[in-house]
């Protein structure tokens, strides 16, 4: 399923039909909660790996590949790139899987990852002789090695919501966590259309579930404020 057709989807349930041309909801809106619902799924699946095989792990298919970025230098020894956005936050260091560069067509092995809590350590230690450690801090990804890599692009396989900026993209969640990431908008969004309809929190409090059956049945009317 596409990221337009999962939009398409979503509003339909939000209005209980097509949506109006003047609806105030819209595709840009409903793009921009995607990526936070992909990330509840991808928790969700490392939960639940927990679960049934005592074993945490991230299915493969929350995982996207980058490719052709460019690296510059950081300072002495370290180089950095940029990621398209920060990876999904599961375990220490599991957000970017594996970084490789590419030269002349050439694909490197697979760096050595490291925690934050490695770095200090390892800036007291000489660099390792044609090895390349990396870590990753917000957008970043810094790469410590002797080798000068800047002739090189890298290559990164991250979780991922896929790109945001292209609606014609393949979602990359299995079919199974699709329900978890239509009823997280379902939930934003009606609350949303409720706080624009001029509705304000009853005298009981009401949590976001409620408030979004609440919308759907139409339980709450312009008078009960």
């Amino acid at each position: 399923m596409t990221r337009n057709q999962t939009i398409e989807l979503i509003l339909r349930q939000i209005y209980n039909g097509q949506p109006s041309d003047d609806s105030s909801i819209t595709f840009s809106q409903v793009n921009l909660w995607l990526n936070q619902a992909i990330g509840i799924a991808a928790k969700k699946n490392y939960t639940d790996s927990i679960q049934l095989d005592g074993i945490a792990y991230l299915n493969n298919s929350f995982y996207v590949s980058y490719v052709g970025l460019a690296i510059t230098q950081f300072d002495n020894n370290t180089f950095q790139l940029s990621l398209p956005h920060i990876p999904f936050a599961l375990g220490k260091n599991e957000g970017v899987s594996t970084v490789q560069f590419k030269k002349d067509n050439m694909l490197s092995f697979t760096a050595i990852p490291m925690s934050i809590n490695q770095i200090a350590y390892q800036d007291t230690l000489r660099p390792i002789q044609n090895k390349v450690l990396y870590w990753q801090e917000n957008t970043k990804v810094y790469i410590k090695t002797d080798i000068p890599m800047t002739q090189y692009t890298a290559s990164v396989r991250m979780i991922s919501g896929g790109d945001s900026t292209d609606l014609s993209s393949t979602l990359n969640i299995p079919d199974d966590y699709m329900p978890i990431v239509i009823e997280y908008i379902k939930q934003q969004l009606a609350f949303e259309r409720w706080r624009r309809r001029g509705g304000r929190y009853p005298a009981e409090l009401h949590t976001v579930r409620e408030v979004a059956d609440g919308l759907e049945l139409g339980r709450f009317a312009s008078d009960r404020h």
